[in-house]
């Protein structure tokens, strides 16, 4: 309201030459309001500019469905921990790819909306068993990749899946009145030397893991097969 009169004489003394209200601190105070209803337009403004940056940040980081990191953020983790590896930042890691056996057999059986719990409550079982400093990122589907580059959890690498295995073969995942059991098979390359100088060493070492999951899986499924690379400069 105090807007509108200020507007209102602020023109009426434009076109009339003749002061409507001749008093100097409504004008002040109109000039204040004003300017303090610009601002505060603009600050929403840049509220909504972060919070849209904030939530396309997350679709980037984030897998939708299970709240595992999303691939493109695996990608960039995974260049940072080559990167700090070939600047004996740290001394070791390893790269684990999983996924879950049978898995469209549970879908079909007890429906997707049970495979969507099932893929969730996997995840949690995996960041319950990481550090901070690890990650577990869905490739897409059933597949997942663990990131250990913490020296601790890169040392105790295979012992750590293994854990993994074991919890969930053991869980009872439920839906409504439906129960049922999963295993997952691992397939895990530990690093304890330098990152080779090839084009893609992180398309190298997925590759390597992703050999070892495929022998897991030819080996009868439900377990960790582990493989070592000792690589020099």
């Amino acid at each position: 309201m105090t807007n509108a009169i200020w507007l209102f004489t602020g023109i009426s003394d434009t076109l009339t030459g003749i002061e409507v209200v001749d008093l100097p601190p409504l004008t002040w105070i109109g000039s204040f309001l004003v300017t303090s209803s610009i601002a505060w337009v603009l600050v929403l403004d840049i509220d909504g500019l972060y919070e849209e940056r904030r939530m396309l940040n997350n679709q980037l980081m984030y897998d939708h469905l299970t709240h595992a990191f999303s691939r493109s953020y695996l990608e960039v983790k995974l260049a940072e921990t080559t990167n700090l590896m070939t600047r004996g930042e740290i001394n070791q890691m390893a790269l684990c790819i999983f996924d879950i056996d049978n898995f469209k057999t549970i879908n079909d059986k007890y429906g997707h909306a049970s495979g969507d719990i099932l893929l969730k409550s996997i995840t949690e079982i995996v960041k319950e068993n990481i550090r901070p400093s690890d990650c577990v990122a869905r490739l897409g589907g059933d597949e997942f990749v663990i990131l250990l580059s913490d020296n601790h959890t890169s040392q105790n690498g295979p012992s750590i899946v293994e854990r993994i295995r074991k919890q969930i073969a053991l869980q009872v995942f439920t839906i409504d009145d439906r129960a049922f059991s999963a295993t997952c098979s691992f397939g895990i390359v530990c690093i304890d030397s330098a990152i080779p100088h090839t084009e893609d060493p992180a398309h190298d070492l997925l590759s390597a893991a992703d050999e070892a999951l495929y022998a897991a899986k030819n080996k009868g499924k439900d377990m960790v097969s582990a493989v070592k690379l000792r690589l020099n400069h």
